[in-house]
């Protein structure tokens, strides 16, 4: 449930869709679990779900997620990881009602509000506690059950592999439009597998999150900091997790200020931001502009994070002007 800029969707963001289709299922959904009337469309992320805030016969606001279809597998882990996680000891968002057959949830409405807000608010001196409290959180999440963790398939060399071949597509090559020749592409085949190689053999697997970044970290009533869209999670590097957070978005203004950054390995640094480039370039061909600050933060931190002497600093070569 990430969000554009915060964790969860703005309630000002644009419809997030307004089909037929669409609003069939919300009526069905509405009467399913017996909701008031209107439905605030919310904007997701990179995601296909749909987000609505609604309000229940007795007036609690509530989250309805449509997903993109029924019974789909995505639905399914978010339930079963949301429960390993809470048996952890790990706060997350309380689902109120389920309902896979008609690809709906009912989940707790926690704001709309981040960590990539109360970050962006803090003063300087406050923001290495809010990531040094919200690391704390992997405590929790690498102690879950080992079939929650092994729900998903494992972060390996070969998926890195493939989400750096999207990176080329969409940071490097425009959607396509100007393929990379020659000598450059043969650079890029050489070392994005080299880089995902490295990244994958980087320590024993622990449970991974996968977009343990501060917008998907929010701070429910109860002042507890919860993870949201975690139906990702599986097992991956060590480090993963605690790039994410010190090096993506809100979280890398702080690390990016620092003389001396946390240590991590660098191929799961690299891998991982070259990775969001792409994802961040991609948004930006279809037009998604809030996606620009953190398209801009992650090449600041390629720069940053890729020593001249680094195997992998002729990458850097690569990137097109914005």
């Amino acid at each position: 449930m990430s969000a554009e800029p915060g964790g969860l969707p703005r309630p000002d963001a644009p419809p997030a869709g307004d089909s037929v289709p669409e609003r069939d299922r919300l009526a069905r959904a509405r009467s399913r679990f017996d909701l008031g009337p209107g439905a605030g469309s919310l904007a997701g992320d990179a995601g296909a779900r749909r987000y609505f805030r609604v309000a229940t016969k007795r007036g609690a606001s509530a989250v309805l997620v449509l997903y993109p279809e029924a019974a789909s597998p995505a639905q399914a882990s978010w339930l079963s990881i949301a429960g390993a996680l809470e048996r952890a000891g790990v706060r997350v968002p309380a689902c109120r009602d389920d309902d896979p057959q008609l690809g709906a949830a009912l989940i707790e409405d926690l704001g709309d509000r981040d960590l990539g807000d109360e970050l962006r608010e803090s003063a300087p001196s406050a923001r290495g506690r809010l990531l040094d409290e919200a690391e704390e959180l992997l405590g929790g999440v690498r102690t879950i059950e080992s079939a929650a963790a092994a729900r998903n398939p494992p972060f390996d060399a070969a998926f890195f592999l493939h989400e750096l071949a999207m990176t080329r597509r969409f940071a490097l090559e425009r959607g396509g439009a100007e393929p990379l020749a020659g000598e450059r592409a043969a650079l890029w085949e050489s070392l994005s597998a080299e880089l995902a190689g490295r990244a994958a053999a980087c320590g024993p697997p622990v449970a991974t999150h996968r977009d343990f970044h501060a917008n998907n970290l929010m701070r429910g009533p109860d002042r507890r900091l919860a993870l949201i869209d975690f139906q990702d999670l599986r097992l991956g590097p060590p480090d993963y997790d605690p790039v994410s957070l010190r090096w993506e978005r809100a979280g890398a203004a702080e690390t990016l200020s620092r003389k001396d950054p946390p240590a991590c390995d660098e191929a799961v640094l690299l891998q991982r931001a070259w990775k969001v480039l792409g994802t961040f370039e991609k948004m930006l061909l279809l037009g998604r502009e809030v996606y620009r600050p953190h398209r801009d933060t992650t090449l600041a931190v390629l720069r940053r994070a890729t020593a001249p002497s680094s195997p992998f600093a002729p990458l850097l070569d690569l990137i097109r002007t914005p």
